[in-house]
């Protein structure tokens, strides 16, 4: 089980102070939601009303799934296994490319859990907020429904996590947004907010969940730019 989570005095757990609301585009409800001074983009742009770590159970494979941002402002997305998969301790260089994995720049992480990470950043096991107060703290009013719970509980003691990131050469990262022209045209350069991240990890977790189950790879939702700027330049003419 990974280790209790550290805290830290720069991270403000959303749950104790905004209010959970659904995960973009979906009626999914987070289990942790959290706002992390320190990684959040300064300045005004579609980054301004998000989250800077959400963390969910994937209704249709069960798998964990969160939604975390780096240091550089870009999101990034991530889903975990258990010891039983088939892809469980696979690093990301070695990943089948026959049928591939797609997902948004390609996996870039493939790791156990960050058991000595403070929670409030950290890839590591999802759970249920604490509402601390004083010396005692007391579980928060889950905002999700008995099902997600229950496959809480059941998730494994040991979760390998697999990662995408969005702060590819055709990615707008907001931590360098001033190297470059602005939010623009020019560049072709896009922020990819928490609606894409949510929809790009969800599906990593059908693929996972597929490759699990021995079944054939799903139909993706959505678009994304092909991996590898031979095939994708962000700023050729149009």
């Amino acid at each position: 089980m990974a280790k209790k989570p550290k805290t830290t005095t720069a991270i403000v757990p959303v749950a104790t102070s905004v209010p959970h609301r659904p995960l973009a585009g979906t009626d999914i409800m987070p289990v942790e939601v959290y706002h992390v001074r320190d990684r959040h983009p300064s300045g005004d742009g579609p980054w301004s009303a998000e989250a800077d770590k959400v963390s969910w159970i994937d209704p249709d494979t069960g798998l964990p799934c969160i939604m975390r941002r780096g240091n550089d402002g870009a999101l990034c997305g991530y889903v975990g296994v258990g010891p039983d998969h088939p892809l469980a301790g696979v690093g990301e260089e070695a990943l089948p490319h026959d049928p591939p994995i797609i997902v948004h720049g390609g996996i870039d992480y493939a790791s156990p859990c960050e058991e000595y990470e403070p929670q409030e950043v950290s890839v590591c096991h999802i759970r249920v907020p604490r509402q601390v107060s004083g010396r005692s703290s007391a579980p928060v009013n889950p905002p999700f429904d008995a099902r997600t719970m229950v496959a809480l509980t059941k998730l494994p003691d040991e979760v390998w996590w697999f990662g995408f990131s969005c702060n590819q050469p055709y990615d707008l990262v907001p931590k360098d947004r001033h190297h470059v022209r602005a939010l623009g045209l020019e560049n072709g350069r896009v922020y990819r907010n928490e609606r894409y991240v949510v929809r790009e990890t969800t599906n990593l977790a059908a693929q996972l969940h597929a490759i699990g189950e021995g079944q054939p790879m799903p139909e993706l939702k959505g678009e994304r730019p092909p991996v590898g700027l031979a095939e994708y330049d962000p700023v050729r003419r149009r």
